[in-house]
């Protein structure tokens, strides 16, 4: 590492070794990292933080780590779940904030942005001048555009507008070895979409450097819809008619999460339509529903989308608090939801599990699990919770994961999600990656 450090300096390119920055590098946001600090423990801990400001700084930092073989764990906002970040083996944390630049061409509907830029920041600009990426997760004022292609993001409205993949025009990254990759930016080509590769990599094959993505002109139409139902299969059905209408966001609750946020015993689902004729299909949606219409719903959920704050209120308590997404075609949809919610409930120190399904297409859905309990053991807790829900999904007719990622957390079910694709991803990390310097221990 001392090599490390002085081929830094002589680049001159801006590196810590406190250790402050070195616990603020050590870990994502995954619950039991969490629960680590408040024990005074290091999940990990590099041995250096590296802040580079262009892509041309990456690209030597990762020609030092490539050369003398150090290991490189890529930072944005750090507000992934799935211990995809976390350094397990010491090395170089690499910090994408510095690649923080903004370029917005209006004529084309495009923005570039460094993979550093957070979303709530390059969201409040385009605001201003009357557009919006319409990317809107959770996350949205913590998390990095890089991050956000590294992990194959979803948002709030990618009923309405798609998931960062139908966003994205082009992007620059940086391989292992220090070679820049770049593209000619165009709306489509035929032929390999290669920088597909890296949507969803996780840091595998490289840096994310800088993202080009299309955005939209802030709707000056919006209806918002709030229905109650009986069941969950309902509420679904109502959803899967919705879909025609083409509604920028949908979310159906189950009675539990409905009790949670609105104060009652029913499922729900609330639904935003958006631009020219939303007014059009407001009409159609409730003429067609199945559903008791309420007021207010959409509004109250609107107001609370963004707040986190119980997860840090409740941890130090000793409670295990996560959420597990999958998504499923529409016939195992219902059966798939009950069989998770059972197998969560069943582990000794459930408290709670709730669901709801956040994001909708044409053939399927996402559900979105929601568990707390307070068990003796809290690892033990968690690593039960997660094998039971992902055995009830893949037995019901779901997958593994939706829009969080898969990181370290969900490796062990690498081989039933991709199938005979697995050793090709193999195969593609030693070709890309002959040292294996980046993400160690994620997706392998």
């Amino acid at each position: 590492m001392s090599r490390v450090l002085e081929e830094l300096k002589s680049a001159g390119i801006a590196f810590s070794t406190d250790y402050e920055d070195l616990i603020a590098h050590c870990k994502d946001f995954n619950p039991l990292h969490q629960l680590k600090l408040i024990e005074k423990k290091t999940p990990a801990l590099p041995e250096v933080v590296v802040f580079p400001k262009s892509i041309e700084e990456v690209s030597e930092v990762l020609k030092i780590a490539n050369a003398l073989r150090i290991p490189v764990y890529v930072f944005g906002g750090a507000s992934g779940v799935i211990d995809s970040a976390t350094p397990y083996e010491g090395g170089i944390a690499l910090s994408t904030l510095g690649l923080d630049w903004i370029e917005i061409e209006e004529e084309n509907r495009t923005v570039t942005c460094g993979a550093g830029v957070v979303g709530g920041r390059l969201e409040k600009i385009l605001n201003h001048r009357g557009y919006s990426l319409r990317h809107i997760p959770q996350s949205l004022y913590c998390s990095t555009v890089g991050g956000w292609v590294a992990t194959a993001s979803s948002g709030q409205f990618s009923t309405g507008y798609g998931n960062i993949e139908d966003l994205i025009v082009s992007l620059k990254a940086v391989l292992p070895n220090g070679e820049i990759l770049e593209e000619r930016k165009t709306p489509r080509r035929a032929g390999v979409d290669l920088k597909r590769l890296f949507v969803g990599s996780e840091g595998l094959f490289g840096v994310i450097a800088e993202v080009t993505m299309k955005f939209f002109e802030l709707p000056k139409e919006s209806v918002k819809l709030s229905f109650e139902y009986d069941s969950i299969e309902s509420a679904l059905e109502d959803a899967k008619r919705f879909l025609s209408l083409k509604p920028a966001l949908m979310r159906v609750f189950d009675d539990e999460e409905t009790l949670r946020y609105f104060d009652s015993e029913a499922f729900s689902m609330i639904a935003i339509f958006e631009g020219n004729g939303a007014k059009e299909s407001g009409m159609i949606a409730r003429s067609i529903s199945k559903g008791k219409e309420v007021e207010g719903y959409t509004d109250i959920w609107l107001e609370k989308r963004f707040d986190v704050s119980d997860i840090s209120k409740i941890g130090v308590l000793g409670f295990v608090f996560d959420t597990i997404e999958v998504s499923c075609f529409w016939k195992p949809a219902a059966k798939l939801y009950r069989a998770v919610i059972e197998a969560i409930r069943r582990v000794e120190g459930t408290v709670t599990a709730s669901a709801h399904a956040s994001h909708f297409y044409e053939s399927g859905l996402c559900f979105y699990f929601t568990f707390a309990g307070f068990p003796a053991n809290a690892e033990g807790y968690y690593s039960e919770v997660w094998k039971r829900a992902i055995k009830a999904s893949l037995e019901n007719g779901g997958n593994t994961t939706h829009h969080h990622g898969i990181g370290r957390l969900r490796r062990a079910w690498m081989g039933e999600e991709f199938g005979s694709f697995l050793p090709l991803l193999k195969e593609l990390k030693f070709l890309i990656d002959r040292n294996n310097i980046m993400n160690r221990g994620v997706l392998q």
